[in-house]
């Protein structure tokens, strides 16, 4: 579930060009290497160093998220 080293130049040469790169790279990305990116299955598995602020899947945390606004 990785992005090859061909694949990561791609995205840091479209984040130099903006997000409309970027986006339109992902894209690319996820159709040609649909394993290098997680999906609701596999999101449920992770566990972050800390806690999600968005709505994401996950198994469990090691901190909480700092209050809002730090």
């Amino acid at each position: 579930m990785y992005l090859t080293s061909e694949e990561r130049d791609a995205l840091r040469q479209a984040a130099q060009e903006g997000i409309h790169a970027i986006n339109h790279q992902v894209f690319r990305l996820r159709t040609g290497n649909p394993t290098a990116f997680h999906d609701g299955n596999s999101l449920r598995e992770r566990v972050f160093l800390i806690e999600p602020r968005n709505v994401t899947w996950y198994r469990d945390f090691i901190r909480p998220a700092p209050p809002k606004g730090n």
